[in-house]
């Protein structure tokens, strides 16, 4: 990948197989790089209207929908994140900062495009000189309070219609997680030995027994299981506290985990068995 993200003066490789986040702003680090990356990742292109500098029009649509997009993320669910952000792409950088007067997006232009033609012709040439070329990876979310949240919102995980029935934004993290992982009618998968299966009323199973009563270890564990396999393969994604609940023997099965997966894993966690990568102080 071509990406390399700065929160709060950290920098992170985009593309590196594993990174360690330490330090007090540990969380606010992790999710303000899920964010930056979630909205990067479902920026359209930007034909937008004709305009006399295709340049000029196309940096100022791109400031304006990246921030756009970003509070669409944030705001619902009260997702209050405090910093500066910027991401460093192919030929721009984007950059922002978030604090108690709002949201502020910037783009620099690295590089500009010669003998740009006027007009809507002129806004396809700009728009495909900066978005042809670059990766933008699809970040997910597996929060700390993973077991808790998968739980309590079991039901919501499963296929009713035509997509999933999920939950709304203004959950916020919540949402981010359980909207994530969406399961089938007639889903079942083996969990150590355990089999997690769907009730099409009642949500999920594991071995017969409604997944509010399973203990804290095993639900950590199946949430883990559910969001690494449906991870985007290449993509990132954001662990936080995989050791949460977790025995020494189970610590090592979830690294095995970890280490299987096709893409840049970020993981939040003062244990030092999950600390053999890139570490970053926050």
């Amino acid at each position: 990948m071509t990406l390399t993200v700065v929160i709060n003066g950290a920098e992170i490789p985009i593309g590196t197989d594993k990174i360690i986040i330490k330090g007090k702003k540990r969380y606010l680090t992790s999710r303000l790089l899920y964010f930056t990356l979630k909205t990067f990742s479902q920026m359209p292109r930007l034909y937008g209207v004709a305009d006399s500098d295709p340049v000029k029009a196309w940096k100022r649509n791109f400031e304006q929908k990246y921030a756009s997009i970003l509070s669409s993320h944030l705001d619902p669910g009260k997702i209050r994140l405090k910093g500066e952000f910027t991401l460093l792409a192919k030929r721009f950088a984007i950059s922002g900062k978030i604090d108690g007067n709002g949201l502020k997006v910037t783009v620099d232009l690295l590089e500009k495009p010669s003998n740009v033609s006027t007009g809507l012709r002129g806004m396809v040439e700009v728009d495909s000189f900066y978005f042809t070329g670059i990766e933008r990876p699809k970040p997910s979310l597996i929060p700390g309070s993973k077991d808790g949240f998968l739980g309590g919102f079991h039901r919501f995980l499963v296929l009713q219609t035509e997509s999933a029935s999920g939950i709304p934004k203004t959950l916020g993290i919540i949402s981010e997680y359980i909207n994530s992982i969406v399961l089938p009618q007639g889903f079942s998968t083996n969990v150590l030995g355990r089999v997690v299966t769907i009730d099409e009323k009642e949500g999920l199973f594991l071995d017969g027994e409604p997944l509010y009563n399973v203990d804290p270890e095993m639900l950590s564990l199946i949430g883990l299981k559910l969001s690494l396999d449906m991870a985007p393969e290449n993509g990132v994604v954001v662990l936080e506290d995989p050791e949460a609940h977790l025995s020494d023997e189970n610590k090592d099965v979830v690294k095995e985990w970890i280490d299987k997966y096709k893409g840049t894993m970020v993981i939040v966690t003062c244990d030092n068995i999950f600390s053999n990568g890139k570490v970053i102080e926050a």
